[in-house]
């Protein structure tokens, strides 16, 4: 069984789905329509943190690939996160599909007096 967790962060422009649980045949028609809801929904963005995964088959993956086609359809984007040591991490770095290390947080300020000037 798998579970998803939302949290939205609006001010950011993205929904955060955490996952837990084993996606497995049994579990993947839930696990389809609960990325059909996120690929649904409000926000064009959606991050998915798979730490919680225990297990993740190869339809589970396919259905990832999936929700990121139709939000890039739209104009937005999927970001998969997943620690280096998880079950997840680890089949994604198999199929090589990109995986960050941690859920995007607000982009660094910049500072009023840099002086910072771009590469020529």
């Amino acid at each position: 069984m798998v579970e998803i967790e939302l949290e939205d962060r609006p001010h950011l422009g993205y929904l955060v789905a955490h996952l837990s649980g084993e996606v497995d045949l049994a579990s993947l028609g839930c696990f389809r329509s609960a990325l059909h809801r996120l690929a649904e929904a409000d926000r064009a963005v959606v991050v998915v943190e798979l730490d919680g995964l225990q297990h993740l088959c190869a339809g589970g993956v396919r259905e990832l690939l999936r929700l990121r086609e139709d939000l890039e359809v739209r104009g937005g984007g999927l970001h998969l996160v997943c620690d280096e040591n998880r079950p997840a991490r680890m089949i994604l770095r198999a199929l090589g599909i990109p995986a960050g290390a941690a859920v995007p947080g607000p982009p660094a300020p910049l500072c009023a007096g840099s002086r910072a000037r771009p590469p020529t």
